[in-house]
């Protein structure tokens, strides 16, 4: 099974590039609930936010520290309608050197995204991102 709200969620990425960040965020929030909630886990510690507004405020915060460095793949693990977690590969710049390096190399790090859905939105995103 393929659940296209989350496959739409990572193509939109690409309007960045395309059309600027005022339409990737236009397109984005069309997926989202506007109760969603946005939590994230890495070497900063574990951050929340809430709303659509909130998930692109973490979005913002996320990158000023991790950057993803080339192309990245998703892998997806389990993929329902209601449930899917996606495994991302690629390499990352970091803002500030994790094992004396500002680089981590796809295999020097675990990445995840979980989503969750209602009624076709997305209503939990979970980024995950620890490194070895």
């Amino acid at each position: 099974m393929s659940n296209n709200i989350v496959r739409k969620f990572f193509q939109n990425y690409n309007l960045i590039r395309d059309g600027g960040f005022d339409l990737f965020r236009k397109e984005q929030s069309k997926l989202f609930s506007p109760d969603l909630l946005t939590l994230a886990s890495d070497k900063r510690g574990n951050l929340t936010y809430y709303g659509i507004d909130g998930f692109f405020e973490g979005m913002v915060a996320w990158s000023k520290h991790f950057f993803v460095n080339g192309e990245s793949a998703h892998e997806f693990l389990k993929e329902t309608d209601t449930h899917v977690l996606v495994r991302m590969h690629g390499d990352l710049a970091l803002a500030e050197p994790i094992n004396e390096s500002t680089v981590s190399k796809a295999n020097g790090h675990d990445w995840t995204q979980e989503f969750e859905l209602l009624d076709g939105l997305i209503t939990k995103v979970e980024v995950r991102l620890s490194f070895y």
